[in-house]
């Protein structure tokens, strides 16, 4: 572990719509946020990718996605996994239990996730790491097909969603159950997955913070973390431009107090791919 304070700022569903796009490239230009995940089916994903190539030192990942969106190969290419018109399931367990039961889906997920990722690079973006939709990447079918293919394209890392609990409900005990029975099953994918990747050489933060606050980021939250970070690598993920009008996420990215604590703290702010 480095002896060092560092601190990845990460937005996922670049690419999704063009709310999202702006808020990530303003957060980008104007504030902390040092990476983004980004999808190649959403429905903006082309115009993400002119403004990953315009803001250089944003770094680019590929957020595969297998549930809650539409494939990038045609839909009766991926029929074990979609609907007619290319739709994931809605539901992470359905998508688990086709990848279960049926070795046409897991052939099918293999292509599609390499699709993604190559859309990326046909974009003129070299992806540094790959996430998934959902967390649905530690999955135990999916997460050895995606280290596999992070080491055949030389993507040096894989996200873990290790967010430590009690930091977690020290901050919002709302959603209790929810995030206990989360963080149970999440470390024990989490545990397999590191070992996965530490056989394909790929890097994880040490930490990875906003996994149990999800939809509920905000400048106060951010500030938490950043006060509360220990040395090593660690990665706080959220999602700017998913709201309209009011959009605490991005706020909290571009707020001079964040900044200030993370001065404060001698955090070196990065991606956490180096």
């Amino acid at each position: 572990m480095s002896h060092v304070r560092q601190l990845a700022f990460t937005a996922d569903d670049f690419g999704a719509s063009t709310r999202v796009n702006e808020a990530v490239a303003h957060a980008a230009r104007e504030g902390v946020l040092t990476g983004a995940s980004w999808m190649a089916g959403g429905a903006a994903a082309d115009s993400a990718l002119r403004f990953a190539r315009e803001i250089p030192a944003l770094a680019i990942g590929v957020h595969l996605t297998c549930v809650l969106g539409r494939s990038v190969l045609p839909a009766h290419t991926v029929a074990a996994l979609a609907d007619t018109d290319g739709n994931f399931p809605r539901s992470p367990v359905v998508q688990g239990l086709r990848l279960v039961s049926s070795a046409a889906a897991r052939t099918q997920l293999r292509d599609e996730l390499r699709a993604q990722i190559e859309r990326c690079f046909a974009g003129g973006c070299l992806p540094r790491h790959l996430d998934a939709h959902l967390d649905f990447q530690v999955h135990p079918i999916v997460f050895p097909i995606v280290a596999a293919l992070a080491e055949e394209y030389g993507i040096g890392a894989v996200r873990l969603p290790r967010d430590p609990l009690l930091p977690a409900l020290t901050f919002d005990r709302r959603h209790l159950l929810r995030k206990c029975t989360e963080a149970a099953v999440f470390l024990l994918l989490c545990r397999r997955a590191a070992r996965v990747a530490e056989a394909h050489g790929l890097r994880i933060a040490d930490r990875v913070y906003g996994h149990h606050q999800t939809g509920a980021v905000d400048e106060r939250y951010v500030l938490t973390v950043v006060r509360g970070c220990s040395k090593g690598v660690s990665e706080l993920y959220c999602h700017p431009g998913a709201v309209a009008g009011s959009d605490p996420e991005l706020a909290a990215l571009l707020s001079p107090a964040v900044r200030a604590a993370c001065e404060a703290r001698r955090i070196r702010l990065r991606h956490y791919d180096g």
